[in-house]
């Protein structure tokens, strides 16, 4: 009897996991679950993580200050910036950057407070979008204005450029802005006194080595990546303009934008001599509704981190306590403020 129930059990027993492996079976496997890595456009579908950011910052042409210094920027806040990742965008500069700040194309940008006066205020460039509340979030260096010409183009002054072949810089720079203000001041109109190329300061630097035009107009910081190049080009000789002389009559129509600045001649192997020219405050900047928090932080990633930024490009030195929220003509986020009241900085 007692063999006979130890029989039945067994049987029991048999069945019992024959039932449970039929089940694993079934739902695939007794294995975990494998979570998919691909859908059909070969992207994953895993979550981002929480509280994930991605933070365009807006340059403007590779050649010049604003993409170097805007990549060591978003490498700064990347890693420092918890949940950020940062990426420095080409653009066409300073103009158009305050235009996508407006259409949410970009997070925060370089600009210049030419541009940003005009943004203010819905005037120049700005008539068609009306007003951008553009804040501030940090002065970073100076813009300087370059004029180059060829040597023996004939051209000393602005008024020469009449008859010649000149960019002005492509649409939507902040390049171009300089460049029509000094020619106003010039009495030259580039629509009809000189044939008028509008292209970027890459192209305009090509064309030049090329010699397709007799000269171009562009503002940046020192030493300007592009100039380095035509410097080192061999059996290519240029001259840098003396402007300052129509910074009075800009500053009467357009109110104290610009001031008196100099490119040292040790800035480019092919200066004879040191050049008086206008410069034009750069500044970072964002909207108003950025978030306060994320303004805070960036800035303050900037300073910790100052020595990275200087490593990537020198114009980073002038980023100071003391100059960078000195813009009393500027209106500055308030998660700028706030990082500079914290470090006794602010003074307005």
């Amino acid at each position: 009897m007692q063999h006979r129930e130890s029989a039945l059990l067994a049987v029991v027993l048999v069945i019992a996991l024959s039932a449970l492996a039929s089940a694993g079976c079934s739902s695939g496997s007794s294995e975990a679950p494998k979570v998919p890595t691909s859908t059909t456009s070969g992207k994953s579908t895993a979550p981002e993580p929480s509280g994930s950011k991605k933070l365009s910052i807006g340059t403007a042409d590779t050649t010049g200050v604003y993409y170097i210094y805007g990549g060591g920027i978003a490498k700064v806040i990347s890693a420092n910036v918890p949940g950020v990742q940062a990426t420095a965008e080409v653009t066409p500069g300073a103009v158009d950057n305050v235009k996508m700040l407006q259409n949410k194309e970009l997070d925060i940008a370089f600009t210049k407070t030419d541009v940003a006066a005009d943004a203010l205020k819905g005037t120049g460039p700005f008539e068609s979008t009306g007003k951008v509340n553009v804040r501030a979030i940090a002065y970073l260096y100076a813009d300087i204005a370059h004029v180059v010409v060829a040597d023996g183009a004939g051209i000393t002054k602005l008024e020469d450029m009449k008859g010649k072949h000149i960019s002005t810089s492509a649409p939507g720079s902040g390049h171009e802005m300089v460049a029509n203000k000094l020619l106003e001041a010039a009495g030259v109109n580039p629509e009809k006194d000189f044939s008028r190329e509008r292209v970027s300061l890459t192209e305009s630097i090509n064309a030049f080595k090329d010699r397709k035009i007799d000269g171009f107009f562009f503002a940046t910081g020192l030493p300007a990546a592009g100039m380095l190049d035509l410097s080192s080009t061999p059996n290519l000789s240029f001259k840098i303009l003396d402007v300052v002389s129509y910074l009075k009559a800009i500053t009467e129509k357009h109110g104290p934008i610009y001031s008196e600045a100099v490119i040292p001649k040790a800035t480019y192997s092919k200066l004879e001599s040191d050049v008086k020219t206008i410069g034009v405050p750069v500044i970072l900047a964002c909207l108003d509704t950025t978030d306060e928090t994320l303004v805070y932080n960036v800035i303050k990633a900037m300073f910790d981190k100052k020595a990275d930024l200087v490593a990537i490009h020198k114009e980073a030195n002038k980023l100071t306590l003391e100059q960078a929220p000195s813009l009393t003509s500027m209106p500055y986020h308030p998660g700028a403020i706030r990082y500079y009241k914290e470090q006794n900085a602010w003074k307005q």
